[in-house]
């Protein structure tokens, strides 16, 4: 058997570096990068395709939403001004008595239940993450899938550890796993 690539040649149980022979465990270590390489290669493909299918089934669906009648332009089109700056009022009044009073937080305020903080919300929302009961940017079983053990950690902090969840989240291990193994048997 010869193979050459990159001034590299296999012959015969040698490997061969321009005029330097090199022994056989070192031809078995090649082979197996050369193997681990299309392995990679592969999976990395599978995963593209997976991303590329994805968001076109994605943007196949946004196509029938984005189409609006003139009423639904107006509603979104046409505001008051003045009713957004009203809606502002009982942020800008906690804020300014949290100013003014040095030893006062925002902690003490809703310990107390004060009226002030009743409808104000604290908690800060994570990006790109349209609900709180589902992780950002892709699914639970995705992150699974791709992520492993630290993707079913980022879905149980993200989501407040909901069982559902992290139930996706371990299908999606449970898949990359079967599918890694499934790889290490064929090769």
């Amino acid at each position: 058997m010869i193979y050459a690539r990159n001034n590299i040649f296999l012959v015969g149980d040698y490997l061969i570096f321009g005029k330097r022979i090199i022994s056989h465990k070192l031809h078995t270590v090649t082979l197996n990068l050369i193997k681990m390489k299309k392995i990679l290669q592969s999976v990395l493909s599978v995963f593209l395709a997976l991303v590329l299918f994805s968001s076109q089934s994605l943007a196949y669906t946004l196509v029938g939403e984005a189409t609006n009648d003139n009423k639904e332009i107006q509603a979104v089109s046409s505001f008051n001004e003045d009713e957004i700056y009203t809606a502002f009022n009982e942020i800008d009044e906690l804020v300014s008595t949290i100013e003014s009073n040095e030893e006062l937080t925002y902690k003490d305020l809703e310990a107390t239940n004060n009226e002030m903080v009743a409808n104000i919300n604290s908690s800060a929302a994570i990006a790109m993450n349209a609900t709180a009961d589902t992780p950002p940017f892709v699914s639970a079983f995705l992150w699974g899938c791709i992520f492993n053990w630290v993707g079913m950690l980022v879905v149980g902090i993200t989501t407040g550890f909901d069982g559902t969840q992290l139930k996706k989240s371990a299908w999606g291990c449970l898949v990359n796993s079967l599918l890694f193994g499934g790889g290490y048997l064929l090769r």
